[in-house]
C-alpha cells in the first residue's frame, strides 16, 4: 500500500539520475515475499498471458537487435530491465489478490495523488522563493519555470497524467460504495485544482477522455445535486473574481477559446519531433539505432514524444509491433468483464484512455508510474469479474437470513 501511494513520487530517488525510487524499492519488497510465498501470479492476464509475454519478447528482441548493431548492448539491458520490472513483474504482484486487498491499494494509489497535489497547491500558491529555490527545497520541477506545477513527479506533464488516471478510481471508489461521496467530492476538488496548476493540455484532454469513457461505459445518470454545486462555485468564483492560473490560461484555454491546436502548449515542437522521427523510422524500418540512443542520432538531440514511432527508430518494427501486441491485451483484458461489471469496466477503460492519450506525447513508459494505475485498474476489473454480483432474488432472501437451495 505504501508502494502504491508513493508510486507518482518520482522524484523520491535514493541516486537522483537513476530512475529508482522509494515506491520502486517498496515493490521489490512485496515482489519478494509475494515470492517467497508462491503467491505472485503465473497467469497475470489470464488466457492472453502467453500473447502477453510473446509481445514483450518482441519489444525486448527489437531493441537487442538494434543496440547490438549500434554497438551499445548496455542500455539495451537497462532499458529492458525498466520493462520487465514495470511490465512482467508488477502486473505478476498485482493480480490474483481479492477484491479487499485490490481496493486497499486503489484507495492508497488516490490519496497519494490526492495528497501531493495539496501539498503542491500550498507551495504554487503560499510560497514566495524563486525557481532555484524551490528546486532546491522542494525538487526537480515542482514548480517548473514557466510556473507549472510537477509537484513529486518531476514533470507537469506527467504530474496531469497522475491526476487523470486517479480520478477514475475515485469515480469507481464513489459509485461502489468504498468511498464516502463528501471525501470523494473533495478528493476530487482537489484533483481538479492540481490538474489546472499542471496547465497540461494533454493531461486536460486525457482527463476529458476518461471521463466521457467512464460516463458511457458505466452507462450512469447525470445528476442535478453535482451540477448544482459545480454552479454555485463558479457563481462564487466569478463574485470573487477568482481568476484562473495565467499558465493554463496561456496553455490550455486559449487553445480551446480558439480551437487553434498550434496554441496548445508545446504541440509545434512535439510536431517538429514526430516529422524527424517518421524520416530516421524510413532509414531503420527493421533494425533499430539500439536502446535510448534516439537522442543520439536525431538532429534535433531529444526523444520523440510518441513511445510507438520511439519504439520504431530505436528497436525496428518488431519492438513495435511488440508494443502494439501488449496494448492490444490491456484493451482486451479490460473489454472482457463488461457485462459481470460494468463499472469495473468503465474504471479498467477509463485508465487506459489515459494511458493511451498519453502514450502518443510520451518517450519510453517503464516508470511504474505509467504502469501501476492501467494494471491495478485491470486486476480490480478482473476481481470484480471473478465475484459476480448477487441476485435481486439472493439479496433479498440473503436480507431475511436465508439462501433458496437452488441459488445457495
Amino acid at each position: 500500500m505504501l508502494a502504491a501511494f508513493l508510486s507518482s513520487y518520482l522524484t523520491w530517488r535514493p541516486i537522483p539520475d537513476i530512475l529508482f525510487t522509494v515506491s520502486d524499492a517498496l515493490f521489490i519488497v512485496s515482489i519478494g515475499y509475494l515470492a517467497s510465498r508462491r503467491r505472485l501470479s503465473s497467469v497475470p492476464f489470464g488466457d492472453l498471458t502467453p500473447l502477453w509475454l510473446a509481445s514483450f519478447g518482441l519489444l525486448a528482441a527489437g531493441l537487442l537487435i538494434g543496440s547490438v548493431a549500434g554497438d551499445d548492448p548496455l542500455r539495451w539491458v537497462i532499458v529492458t530491465g525498466q520493462y520487465a520490472f514495470a511490465w512482467i513483474a508488477l502486473p505478476a504482484a498485482l493480480t490474483g489478490h481479492g477484491k479487499t486487498a485490490l481496493l486497499s491499494l486503489g484507495k492508497a494509489l488516490v490519496a497519494g495523488v490526492v495528497a501531493m497535489e495539496a501539498f503542491g497547491a500550498v507551495v504554487y500558491f503560499g510560497y514566495q522563493g524563486s525557481f532555484w529555490e524551490t528546486r532546491n527545497q522542494f525538487g526537480v520541477s515542482f514548480l517548473t519555470a514557466q510556473h507549472r506545477l510537477g509537484a513529486f513527479t518531476a514533470d507537469a506533464n506527467w504530474n496531469g497524467a497522475a491526476v487523470s488516471m486517479a480520478l477514475p478510481f475515485v469515480y469507481f471508489l464513489m459509485l461502489k460504495g468504498e468511498m464516502r461521496r463528501s471525501l470523494a467530492m473533495v478528493a476530487i476538488a482537489i484533483l481538479l485544482l492540481g490538474l489546472a496548476l499542471t496547465a497540461s493540455v494533454t493531461a486536460f484532454a486525457s482527463a476529458v477522455a476518461a471521463f466521457v469513457v467512464f460516463f458511457l461505459t458505466g452507462r450512469l445518470r447525470l445528476s442535478l445535486k453535482p451540477l448544482a454545486i459545480i454552479a454555485a462555485l463558479l457563481a462564487i468564483a466569478v463574485q470573487f473574481d477568482v481568476q484562473m492560473p495565467q499558465t493554463f490560461e496561456a496553455r490550455v484555454f486559449r487553445a480551446l477559446e480558439s480551437g487553434d491546436i498550434n496554441e496548445a502548449g508545446t504541440y509545434i515542437g512535439r510536431a517538429e519531433l514526430m516529422r524527424d522521427a517518421w524520416a530516421l523510422a524510413e532509414n531503420h524500418m527493421l533494425v533499430g539505432v539500439g536502446a535510448d540512443q534516439y537522442r543520439v542520432v536525431s538532429t534535433l538531440r531529444a526523444p520523440v514524444h510518441d513511445i510507438y514511432l520511439l519504439l520504431w527508430v530505436e528497436g525496428g518494427l518488431l519492438a513495435l509491433f511488440g508494443w502494439l501486441g501488449m496494448m492490444a491485451v490491456l484493451a482486451i483484458r479490460a473489454l472482457a468483464g463488461y457485462r459481470q461489471d460494468r463499472l469495473a469496466t468503465a474504471l479498467a477503460l477509463s485508465v487506459l484512455a489515459v494511458f493511451f492519450v498519453f502514450s502518443v506525447a510520451n518517450p519510453h513508459m517503464y516508470a511504474r508510474f505509467w504502469a501501476l494505475p492501467p494494471l491495478l485498474a485491470l486486476a480490480l476489473a478482473a476481481a470484480y469479474r471473478a465475484v459476480p454480483a448477487a441476485s435481486p432474488v439472493r439479496r433479498e432472501h440473503r436480507q431475511r437470513g436465508r439462501v433458496p437451495a437452488a441459488t445457495a
